[in-house]
């Protein structure tokens, strides 16, 4: 399959080019801002699909606005219908089509002339909100990519009004549309001719700015931020592609002694933690229970024996588990717990807890299992 991308090097471009490049036995044709027409006279008769994404925003001139967006628009579509093609073709518009400027009226007319194109072929039209996302470029028309750009390289933002409301779309649910379309041929959201990309996130100007400064203050903590949100996780990514490199790095403290060490590696404000320990053969841990706390044990190098005491009715169990066939053990509220390597060597054991260790509450409460009539568990 042969795709024609417009506007290649820009932020949409780039991104749905990246995926595509992941795709078996497609070719793609990059015209950009730089690129002779000629690229895409010589190519259009084996062209299978067109994304048009080219387009003007920030000219210097207003007439750069119908430069841009209608005369290119109208030149490829006349380019085809001098040849009697047909090749379904994709646009990338934008909400201001509405609007009575001349970003909006030069967005709408190129709109009219897919719309004519259309009514034999095969077309989709999406008005695009404010999109977010990796590659997008700072200090120009995305207010995401503004924020993230100076937040995480300690540069200042302006913000005129905190209450002012944005609707985002992020980048990969636009590549994943419009990839979906080379073999659905159907828009998920469409509304008499224009299709749309969902989900739209709203948040104001100033909860933005407050939750990348949020990201910006945990960078170097092991605090991860509420990646189960579908908004943070991609407001979170997007964030990282714009810290530099040498500051993605983040030390945790190692504890160590006689037993061997203990690191806590990732915290949540949401899903707890998650800590690992190193203990040397004979060393035995734990030897406490919880009344809400929970835990999973997870031994993913040498050999242990996991013990439970049930603190009411004393009954005692007990089973082995080692890396040979990695085992995720769950440890009961209500039940005194500990693990001890019966190896030879060095053990390692992953642990996860529903929440981050609270000094002032820590719901751990010291109390050795039973060793008598201890039941196997296998």
């Amino acid at each position: 399959m042969k795709i024609l991308v417009t506007g290649a090097n820009g932020f949409i471009g780039k991104n749905l080019i990246s995926h595509l490049q992941e795709l078996d036995s497609i070719e793609i044709i990059k015209f950009d801002i730089d690129t002779p027409f000629e690229l895409i006279e010589d190519n259009i008769d084996n062209i299978d699909f067109i994304y048009h994404l080219a387009g003007v925003n920030r000219p210097k001139y207003n007439s750069d606005f119908f430069k841009g967006n209608t005369d290119l628009t109208t030149k490829i579509l006349n380019l085809i219908n001098s040849k009697k093609l047909s090749i379904p073709f994709l646009i990338t518009s934008s909400i201001q089509a509405i609007r009575d400027n001349d970003y909006g009226k030069s967005k709408k007319m190129a709109e009219d002339a897919v719309f004519e194109y259309g009514k034999n072929n095969p077309v989709y039209i999406y008005r695009l909100h404010n999109v977010f996302g990796k590659w997008c470029r700072p200090n120009y028309n995305s207010v995401v990519a503004t924020f993230c750009n100076n937040i995480a390289n300690n540069l200042e933002i302006t913000i005129n009004d905190a209450d002012t409301e944005l609707q985002l779309i992020y980048i990969d649910d636009i590549v994943n549309e419009f990839i979906s379309l080379l073999h659905t041929k159907t828009p998920t959201n469409e509304d008499n001719g224009i299709c749309y990309i969902k989900p739209v996130y709203k948040i104001t100007l100033g909860q933005l700015a407050k939750t990348i400064k949020e990201f910006q203050d945990n960078l170097n903590t092991i605090y991860v931020p509420n990646t189960g949100d579908e908004f943070i996780k991609k407001l979170y990514a997007t964030y990282i592609s714009y810290v530099p490199l040498e500051k993605i790095i983040t030390s945790a403290a190692k504890n160590v002694d006689n037993r061997g060490s203990f690191t806590e590696l990732i915290k949540t404000n949401t899903a707890g933690q998650i800590s690992i320990s190193f203990s040397k053969p004979g060393i035995v841990r734990g030897n406490h229970y919880h009344h809400t706390k929970m835990e999973k044990f997870i031994v993913v190098k040498g050999h242990a024996k996991i013990k439970f005491t049930n603190v009411i009715t004393k009954e005692s169990y007990e089973f082995e588990v080692d890396d040979k066939n990695i085992k995720v053990v769950t440890i009961p509220v209500g039940y005194t717990h500990n693990i001890e390597n019966i190896g030879e060597d060095e053990m390692i054991l992953v642990m996860w807890c529903n929440e981050i260790f609270d000094k002032e509450k820590p719901d751990t409460y010291f109390r050795p299992v039973e060793d008598t009539k201890i039941k196997k568990i296998i």
